[in-house]
């Protein structure tokens, strides 16, 4: 089955046409929110119409931010990327224009669903999945099956508080790179201060070993609540050498006997992909439960 997937962002909506879990083509283009639902909408018709001539595809797949109404493929309340794209129902959309069925889903719940049937966490039946960027996405997967929750807000765990601070507020990339900004170094992205941390800078090996252990602390916070088997990382962080290590570290420094060590911290296997991998395999279980209903 051939499934055209969109992975849509606030900078750019990335796309592909994907069969057996492979791409047979992929691109991106920029969403340009600030022109409205109906620029984007034609957009992403338009590409539907390109490529059900092209490639026959027999279906769409969303991976968004936000809040996404699973069972209606439909954003009920759009995320901050997008604020004026609330109560979007893309399997109307494509229905109408294309004759097309669609499911969606929120972005991190699609790429643990990749994660899950195809990368690090194919293994386990219990796993937490964290993406580690301007914010903290999350993801639970209880035996198999992403948890969403009753208004599919589950896994908003960047919002958990850590004393008076939401987690991603203190321990994201971007607070990470904050924190150093107002430490008095001059870095503007994470590459640059790993730089100073792996020159041995003392400033920079205090700050990254905090921001480790501030994400430590919020992982120890999962494990307490969910008893996975194991939390993956993603986000462009997760594939640093001796990042996995660390937060292992961290993360049981905060737990007791009888907790401590009971969850495998792992890297995603998945970077810029794993959305419309996700979305893709969301859409074939789709059709296989429609199909035996």
């Amino acid at each position: 089955m051939r499934v055209l997937c969109f992975d849509i962002g606030g900078t750019n909506v990335k796309y592909g046409i994907i069969e057996d879990g492979k791409f047979l083509e992929k691109g991106l283009f920029d969403t340009k929110a600030e022109l409205g639902k109906a620029y984007l909408n034609n957009e992403l018709i338009s590409l539907g119409k390109w490529a059900k001539e092209k490639y026959q595809i027999e279906g769409i797949g969303i991976s968004c931010a936000g809040t996404v109404n699973f069972e209606k493929a439909c954003i009920d309340i759009a995320p901050d990327a997008l604020p004026n794209f609330s109560n979007w129902n893309f399997r109307e959309l494509f229905k109408e224009n294309l004759a097309l069925d669609c499911i969606a889903d929120n972005d991190v719940n699609c790429f643990a669903k990749a994660e899950c049937v195809a990368g690090a966490a194919k293994d386990f039946d219990h796993f937490i999945v964290i993406t580690v960027g301007t914010g903290i996405g999350g993801a639970i997967v209880m035996n198999d099956e992403i948890w969403r929750g009753k208004n599919y807000n589950a896994g908003e765990v960047g919002r958990m508080l850590i004393g008076n601070n939401k987690w991603e507020n203190i321990a994201s990339t971007s607070a990470l790179i904050k924190e150093a900004r107002r430490a008095g170094l001059d870095v503007n992205s994470g590459l640059e201060l790993f730089k100073l941390y792996d020159e041995r800078e003392e400033l920079a090996i205090a700050l990254v070993n905090r921001f480790y252990d501030l994400l430590g602390i919020g992982m120890a916070n999962l494990v307490y609540v969910f008893n996975p088997e194991a939390i993956v990382v993603g986000g462009g962080i997760s594939k640093r050498e001796g990042l996995i290590n660390a937060l292992s570290h961290y993360m049981n420094s905060h737990l007791p006997y009888g907790f401590r060590n009971t969850a495998q911290v792992v890297g995603a296997t998945f970077k810029n992909d794993g959305g419309m991998l996700g979305a893709y395999y969301n859409f074939i279980d789709y059709q296989k439960e429609k199909n035996n209903g």
